[in-house]
């Protein structure tokens, strides 16, 4: 252990020899002074009651679980008479729904729209159509036209409910949507007790729980201490999951591992200089011990400068927002393995080279390819899922699944981290109408194998030829 630290304090020396740490280290705190001064200021409680309820108008069925968006805009939803009470609110809510005339119990449309709308929310998903479908066959891939195809997203326009389901619908079913139109929306706990009215006239009593700090609670964004309004009344959930996902984890993250492969690329070539290799192997260490220690200095150097700066993003976002998810903290042991696959890269060509810009240019060769392998891989499944990929060639499928099983899942990982970034701020009904609930994500269990196995391959090459070297 003492080897271990040794070395790392000489990697550590390395790299603050140069300016490149010094200029990480303060644009990284430029980003954390950036975030710290975003303020997130909740809507009034009677405002943003008022505007959740207007998002029941989209419902899922199957009670909830099904992925397929339906709306039904026929119910007038209002609240009113909101009220603190605990850690959250106490209001009243209507319902004005149409009626519908009719003394034929199989007329679909006999009854009215809120019974309707709560027997098509209990049943599975009727007729269902694509967006891709109602947008054609030559919707763009992406932004812009470029990239992947943005998942795909399935509605149902089928609303129609028998009188007898109507009638069937009970107080209990009524109160059982309304609690999950919460959940589903807005990330509130409620309970729900419908009060005597005249049909269509529906009203509840409802109490929440979650208080204006849940995810799905609009909010009005401002920058530089209160200067600049970047957006009103958008929910919580929606600016965290673009401030964490798209610009940290996106963004910031590239530019992270292309930094730190930049810092890191000089540590094995320098000890393996001549004066210093002689030096190092005169101690009582062996070769493969020296050569793992300096990678995981490497691996800790790029973890302690991930720790900083999401660890500082996301105290300042929790202490401003009052959001206090740990998902996001994920990112640091997640950004630090993705970085190892390159870095195991850079080691082998350092090895064999010894030569820092031919480890650097070749292990950032090797980071875009396993990106553009991994957006050819996500552009074939959405082909062969909605059956468009008659035109291209057998072979290309062939290819591209082989690499994606030999090769380490760097996209994989990159996506497995968006999903816990999206689960800890979007709320259940944004991720389905973002259609991120309808990717198919890969198995944790299966990316971290096959990944650290190439890891393994990487460093074995390199060991072997450590100890084979004449030095």
């Amino acid at each position: 252990m003492q080897s271990f630290f040794a070395i790392l304090k000489d990697s550590y020396r390395e790299a603050v020899d140069g300016f490149v740490i010094y200029v990480m280290l303060g644009l990284s705190s430029v980003v954390i002074l950036v975030v710290a001064s975003m303020s997130f200021t909740p809507a009034e409680p009677a405002v943003a009651m008022e505007a959740i309820v207007q998002r029941f108008a989209v419902i899922f069925p199957d009670k909830g679980r099904s992925r397929v968006i339906s709306a039904s805009f026929e119910n007038r939803y209002s609240a009113s008479a909101v009220k603190p009470e605990g850690d959250g609110y106490r209001l009243r809510l209507s319902v004005t729904a149409n009626s519908s005339r009719g003394d034929d119990p199989d007329n679909p449309q006999a009854g009215d729209s809120f019974r309707r709308t709560v027997a098509a929310w209990l049943k599975q998903p009727g007729r269902t159509v694509k967006m891709s479908d109602l947008a054609g066959k030559q919707q763009p891939t992406g932004p812009g036209g470029g990239g992947p195809p943005p998942p795909e997203i399935e509605f149902s326009f089928n609303h129609e409910a028998t009188i007898e389901e109507q009638r069937a619908v009970t107080d209990a079913q009524m109160e059982e949507f309304l609690r999950n139109q919460f959940a589903v929306h807005a990330g509130l706990t409620a309970s729900v007790q419908r009060r005597q009215a005249n049909e269509p006239q529906y009203e509840f009593d409802v109490t929440t729980t979650g208080g204006s700090a849940v995810r799905g609670w609009p909010h009005t964004m401002k920058m530089f201490f209160g200067a600049v309004t970047v957006s009103e009344d958008v929910n919580l959930g929606t600016v965290l999951w673009i401030i964490e996902d798209q610009i940290i984890n996106g963004v910031g993250g590239a530019v992270a591992l292309l930094i730190g492969l930049i810092i890191t690329a000089f540590f094995i070539p320098n000890m393996l200089r001549k004066g210093s290799i002689d030096l190092l192997l005169c101690k009582p260490i062996g070769r493969v011990q020296l050569l793992i220690y300096k990678y995981i200095g490497g691996l800790t150097f790029v973890f302690l400068i991930t720790s900083f700066t999401v660890g500082g993003i996301w105290l300042a976002i929790a202490l401003r927002s009052g959001h206090w998810d740990p998902r996001f903290l994920a990112v640091i042991p997640l950004l630090t393995f993705t970085f190892g696959i390159v870095y195991a890269v850079s080691t082998l060509i350092a090895v064999f080279t010894r030569s820092p810009i031919a480890a650097m240019i070749v292990s950032i060769g090797f980071m875009l390819f396993l990106y553009i392998v991994g957006q050819v891989k996500t552009i074939f499944d959405r082909l062969r899922l909605e059956e468009r990929g008659d035109n291209m060639p057998q072979w290309a499928f062939t290819l591209v699944e082989i690499l994606n099983n030999w090769l380490p899942r760097y996209k994989d990982l990159d996506k497995l981290t968006s999903k816990l970034i999206a689960d800890g701020t979007l709320t259940e009904a944004e991720r389905r109408t973002f259609g991120l609930a309808s990717i198919e994500y890969p198995s944790w269990e299966s990316t971290i194998l096959v990944t650290l196995a190439f890891i393994a391959v990487m460093l074995a090459l390199s060991c072997m030829r450590m100890v084979r070297r004449d030095y």
